[in-house]
């Protein structure tokens, strides 16, 4: 593992970046500001290595970035209606940063916020947040991220989330994959296959209707393996949040055909939110001097259900008071 100074914050705060090593081949970037995956290379099946994940080259970049690329996202990642929620008979009102709804904890989103390095080793580092500006929600908390490159070619990701108070709680990674590594502008030459068969469908403000709907017959159904742009057009984008369990295992799988690259995705979280980049529109600037365009890559956002904090039945996203919450995801890399 090897750390240097990417860049300074406006308040001199140092944002350092880590490279980390596994026996595999594969390298990882993290940079402390948003404790984001800079950088995530990985081989094809000619061996070559490249960068499957969209972002910036300079922290410059990422701070003028509005798409939280590759970036932690908390407290609460998605979407809370009316920007507000009871919990202990009280009411608590957040940033109201879209169509009247809060996204991604608005203003004091973690995307932002600059972690400093608990420790690290050859093939790992742990990143803590200590959360006093809690942006409405309730207590100071404590979150530490770590990553791992593991033996079996996974980034994996352990969140571990510590609160004085009663808080919701929904961590999550804002990555967009593309496995051609640069080679194909967008994915929709590529392949998914989930392991649900069941989504929370949505009104025009993509907030929850509370109902549990079967993929059956939908856009949506990816319980076999399918190619994105049978879905993908100018008119529809994945932007759905999927059944899962609770149970550590399987969520979803894609495919390059191009580089060989197939990309598992493993979680304990009960939902994954698929987003394709859809707001991409050409005029944002990535890595390399690229312009993103829609569907130039897709996020496996594992999570909470969006607004769980306001709908009785859905899993529970409470983390009780001077607990520790933990869950974990891992991407694991293999070609064909």
């Amino acid at each position: 593992m090897s750390e240097k100074i990417l860049g300074w914050l406006s308040d001199r705060d140092p944002v350092m970046e880590l490279t980390l090593h596994s026996c595999w081949g594969m390298e990882a970037n993290i940079i402390t500001y948003g404790a984001i995956i800079k950088n995530l290379e990985a081989p094809d099946r000619n061996g070559m290595m490249a960068d499957v994940i969209l972002g910036q080259d300079t922290l410059e970049g990422y701070l003028t970035n509005p798409s939280a690329s590759g970036a932690l996202i908390g407290r609460v990642a998605n979407r809370i209606e009316n920007a507000a929620f009871c919990l202990n008979g009280k009411q608590y009102r957040l940033e109201a940063n879209e169509h009247g709804n809060c996204l991604h904890s608005g203003g004091a989103n973690y995307a932002g916020r600059n972690f400093t390095v608990a420790d690290r080793g050859q093939n790992w580092a742990a990143l803590q947040l200590l959360d006093d500006e809690t942006g409405g929600f309730p207590g100071k908390s404590t979150l530490t991220v770590t990553y791992t490159l593991t033996e079996s070619g996974a980034l994996e990701t352990v969140y571990e989330f510590f609160s004085e108070e009663d808080t919701p709680v929904s961590l999550t990674n804002h990555g967009y994959f593309n496995l051609s590594g640069g080679k194909e502008k967008d994915i929709l030459k590529h392949k998914m296959k989930l392991n649900t068969e069941f989504y929370t469908p949505v009104r025009n403000d993509r907030i929850p209707t509370g109902e549990i709907r079967h993929v059956r017959g939908t856009k949506l159904d990816f319980t076999l393996c399918r190619l994105l742009s049978e879905v993908l057009d100018g008119q529809f984008g994945l932007d759905h949040n999927f059944v899962l369990g609770r149970d550590y295992g399987l969520a979803g799988e894609l495919w390059d055909d191009y580089s060989g690259r197939k990309m598992e995705v493993y979680t304990d979280c009960p939902g994954i939110q698929i987003y394709t980049g859809n707001h991409f529109d050409g005029k944002t600037r990535g890595k390399q001097g690229a312009y993103y365009e829609p569907y130039a890559g897709i996020c496996f956002e594992t999570q909470e259900f969006p607004n769980a904090v306001n709908v009785k039945h859905f899993p529970d996203c409470i983390v009780k008071k001077n607990t520790t919450f933990t869950t974990r995801t891992a991407y694991k890399f293999c070609v064909f």
